[in-house]
């Protein structure tokens, strides 16, 4: 199973991994519960069929109703960093998510938590989110995903 990290700016680079990995022979692609990134992953699969006849994997998404280190982004004040603070949370995040006087771009941010350890001043906490319960059945509904991953800590936090 494949499971694509990436947020909504990286759909480019999730059609072509998709692409890759479908032409790799993968059962299944993990992605988040987001319209855009299984309409890339999808994309990516059908551009791998359509050069090779090959099985199709599964499309799945991911949800949560508690913590989990899949459903957290980076948070911090950008007021509350000092002024000579030399910004090593910068330098480690790979998806460029930290702006100097931004604080943390959420759209990009994925979660990795480099940038928790490095801050000399344990300014940087991580936040977790959790998937709306409608725009994932909303999801559900299509027909372009096969599964459903939840990620729970066993209370009963999908109640409408």
């Amino acid at each position: 199973m494949l499971h694509l990290a990436l947020n909504c700016k990286d759909l480019v680079d999730i059609r072509n991994l998709s692409l890759v990995y479908t032409l790799a022979g993968v059962d299944c692609i993990d992605c988040a519960a987001e319209a855009s990134v299984v309409n890339a992953v999808n994309e990516g699969i059908e551009a791998a069929r359509a050069l090779v006849p090959i099985r199709r994997p599964w499309v799945m998404i991911s949800v949560n109703d508690d913590e989990d280190l899949h459903f957290r982004k980076a948070a911090f004040d950008p007021d509350d960093c000092p002024r000579d603070c030399m910004r090593p949370c910068e330098k480690v995040c790979p998806a460029n998510a930290i702006l100097q006087k931004g604080g943390v771009l959420a759209d990009r941010c994925y979660g990795c938590g480099r940038c928790l350890p490095v801050c000399p001043y344990d300014k940087i906490r991580a936040i977790t989110y959790v998937r709306d319960v409608i725009t994932t059945a909303e999801l559900l509904e299509r027909d372009d995903v096969d599964a459903i991953e939840i990620h729970t800590s066993g209370r009963l936090a999908f109640q409408t």
